[in-house]
């Protein structure tokens, strides 16, 4: 389980953005997805258990629980849960809004990079 399965918040099937927010910049209604608004929250990459403190505090998931045991780079499942997300019909409409992702790489890896397949040597 994902912190998503546990998470009270309203979500819808469509989920695309025109581009990403900061949560600063957001009047957030406390109801809605935080990636349905367009801010990043890690919850589909972070397991359940913690009681989803931070989404109960009006805050987005920040990934400090750690992956689901079935996933084993946490920041590859949110780069694949933000691509289907993105509304764009051109490489260059896809470009500018993940343009709007400020640090892509500190925000998805922010607590798991070390165990991430970045940077790996292929053993052949």
């Amino acid at each position: 389980k994902s912190q998503c399965d546990e998470c009270k918040r309203k979500r819808t099937e469509n989920k695309l953005v025109k581009e990403f927010k900061r949560p600063v910049d957001v009047i957030d209604d406390g109801e809605t997805c935080f990636l349905e608004q367009g801010i990043i929250c890690m919850g589909p990459a972070t397991r359940g258990g913690c009681g989803v403190r931070c989404i109960e505090g009006n805050a987005p998931c920040r990934g400090c629980y750690g992956p689901p045991p079935d996933v084993p780079d946490p920041g590859a499942k949110m780069l694949s849960a933000v691509a289907t997300m993105i509304d764009a019909n051109t490489p260059e409409e896809v470009e500018k809004i993940v343009a709007t992702i400020d640090d892509p790489a500190g925000t998805f890896y922010r607590f798991s990079l070390p165990g991430s397949i970045l940077r790996r040597k292929v053993i052949v």
